[in-house]
Order: C-alpha cells, then sequence, then structure tokens
C-alpha cells in the first residue's frame, strides 16, 4: 500500500503538469520554471558541490563530506525529455545519491533539443565518460546514472560503446528510463490519464525533437529498447505503476532476461515518474535509494573479488552462486513481465 505522502506527491506532479503544459510552446521560459520547481529540493548540506567545465560543457559535481568509494565515480545524465533539465534542476537529487552511496556524482548539462537534436546529448554523454578515464578513473570504476530521458541517454551510451568496442563501465542506474521514443507502448496507449506528470502528446513532440524525424526513432541509440542487450554493463531498472514509460521498462527487463546482461527491475506500486525527487517526504522514494545504493555496493564488490583480493576457492563458489542466481532472476522476471503487462492492460 502507497504512503499518504504519496497523494501528495500525486496532487503535486498534477499541478506540475498543467503548468508545463501552458508553457509547451515557450521553451525557454519552460526551463527556467521546471528548474526554479525541481532545484527546491536541496542538495543534503553534508555533500560539496563544485562547477566543472567538461571540454566546453557546464557540469557539477557533487562529492560526499565522507565518501566510502573515493576511487569511484558515476556521471549522471539527467532527464527532461531531452529539452529541459540542468545540474542545477537535480541537484537535490544527484547530492542525495552521492551521499547515500558514497562516491562523487558529475551531472553533465548535455546540449538540448530542439537546439541540438540527436546525436548532440550521445555525444556529450560519450565524451564526458571518456573524460573521466583521462582523469584516472578506470571503466569498473564510473557508474552511470540517469533519470527519464537521461535514463535512456544512459541506455543508449552503453549500447554505444559496445559498437564502438569501448569498455563498459562498472553499472548502470536508471530511474524511470524513455527507452522507446516512439511512445507507443501499452502504458501510454491504454491509461495514459494514469500518469500524473508526462503527457503523451507533449513526449512524442519531444521526441521529434530530439530524433529529427519519425524514422529516425526506431533507432536503437535514440530508443534503447530497440538494440542488441548483448554485453553490456548491468543494468538497475526503477519504475513505477503510475507512468506511460511502465511498459516500456518492462520491455526492457524481459528482453535483457533474454540476453546474457544482468538487468534487475524493482517496479514500485502507485508510485509516479522519477518520484525519487521527493525523497525529502515520501518514504518510498528513500527506500528506493537505499536498493540504489545496495545495487552499487553489490557491484563494487564484485569487481574487487575479481581482482583477486579474496581466495580463488571462494571466488569459484561466488560465480556459482551468481550463476544460479541469474538464471533464477531471469525466469523471475519473465513471470513478473506477464504479470505486469497483464495489470497495466487491465487497468
Amino acid at each position: 500500500m502507497a504512503s499518504v505522502q504519496s497523494g501528495l506527491v500525486l496532487f503535486f506532479m498534477q499541478k506540475l503538469k498543467s503548468k508545463a503544459v501552458k508553457l509547451m510552446d515557450d521553451i525557454d521560459t519552460l526551463r527556467a520554471e521546471k528548474e526554479k520547481i525541481f532545484s527546491r529540493v536541496r542538495c543534503p548540506f553534508r555533500v560539496k558541490k563544485e562547477l566543472l567545465q567538461i571540454k566546453g560543457l557546464e557540469a557539477t559535481k557533487f562529492t560526499p563530506l565522507h565518501p566510502k568509494h573515493k576511487h569511484k565515480i558515476a556521471l549522471y545524465l539527467h532527464g527532461g525529455g531531452y529539452v529541459t533539465g540542468s545540474a542545477i534542476s537535480h541537484a537535490g537529487l544527484a547530492g542525495k545519491l552521492a551521499l547515500e552511496t558514497g562516491m562523487p556524482y558529475i551531472v553533465v548539462n548535455y546540449r538540448l533539443a530542439p537546439e541540438y537534436p540527436y546525436p548532440a546529448a550521445l555525444e556529450d554523454a560519450l565524451m564526458s565518460y571518456q573524460w573521466l578515464q583521462k582523469q584516472g578513473y578506470a571503466p569498473e570504476d564510473i557508474v552511470l546514472v540517469g533519470d527519464s530521458a537521461g535514463g535512456g541517454l544512459v541506455l543508449s551510451t552503453l549500447l554505444k560503446l559496445k559498437s564502438l568496442g569501448l569498455e563498459q563501465p562498472l553499472s548502470a542506474v536508471v530511474l524511470s528510463p524513455w527507452t522507446d521514443l516512439t511512445v507507443t507502448g501499452d502504458s501510454a496507449t491504454c491509461d495514459p490519464e494514469k500518469d500524473p506528470l508526462l503527457d503523451v502528446d507533449y513526449a512524442r513532440q519531444w521526441a521529434l525533437w530530439y530524433a529529427g524525424s519519425q524514422e529516425a526513432l526506431t533507432n536503437p541509440f535514440i530508443s534503447p529498447l530497440q538494440g542488441d542487450l548483448n554485453d553490456l554493463a548491468p543494468i538497475l531498472i526503477h519504475v513505477g505503476t503510475r507512468e506511460i514509460l511502465l511498459s516500456d521498462s518492462v520491455q526492457f527487463a524481459t528482453k535483457g532476461a533474454f540476453s546474457n546482461t544482468e538487468v534487475e527491475l524493482d517496479i514500485f506500486e502507485e508510485m509516479p515518474h522519477v518520484f525519487h525527487f521527493c525523497w525529502q517526504y515520501l518514504p518510498e522514494a528513500r527506500e528506493a535509494i537505499r536498493k540504489i545504493d545496495t545495487f552499487i555496493q553489490t557491484k563494487v564488490v564484485e569487481r574487487e573479488k575479481q581482482k583477486g583480493f579474496i581466495s580463488k576457492d571462494y571466488q569459484e563458489r561466488t560465480i556459482e552462486n551468481s550463476t544460479v542466481a541469474l538464471a533464477e532472476r531471469s525466469w523471475a522476471a519473465l513471470k513478473l513481465s506477464k504479470r505486469i503487462v497483464q495489470k497495466t492492460l487491465n487497468r
């Protein structure tokens, strides 16, 4: 059962949706208003902020005062439909994630559509990832994190790295990712009004602004749901049942179950799009962030084991157990996907 606080969150998001719809024809004002509203979620005071320049791109680094993993770093790609969003709007969420996971986060202000359509955002994400390596971080030291369009951009970046023969990061975490820019999933077509924040028609408009044409929408580097999911870094997906993007996440996880890529899917009942923003007063958001921390810590420990910091015998038993666990997760994901899709269609 959803918390009492969730009702207030849904009400707030409906108001935000109504305001955003009125500003759709004035992108500059819309960007300023969304940045103003979302920046009300303050960065935790135990996190230090530092402004950066990454080859001409503005970025902000969020570093917890007492990091658990000084040698690790997260590259955060913000959401906003590829049209809005910045390090300012996402400071509260990125700062909280940095504090809880114990590692620095860098939020990059990648170029936005419609002024800069695809492949601008993907080029900036890839360049930022490579820039981190030039700063001394190995791929295994980097976690990619993103929400909404930024979550889709994270997945597109993984696919692009694979296509270029470059090494994958340690892992990826995507919150309510936009994986299919055609916006034709069951959740978007069967009951779009359940989503208190996203509007299907405007999402399709923004998708065209980013993709450049209707034909480009199925490009796997634009809609990663269309891509080959083999040989990618481990992925954690969070999504709520009150989202038009729910079925896209379910499809992505189902497709991942048939690949050799580990894809974990967490579905949160009665939660809206990127509910993690509301961590200050929403218990479900705080629980979700704890799950993100657990996932990342697990991946860090697994990589340390691979480096040989424990006995070979223990490693072999761990690998064997992991293989069984992966098979069990894949089977569970298939059953879960079927149940969620049926539930979505019946809403």
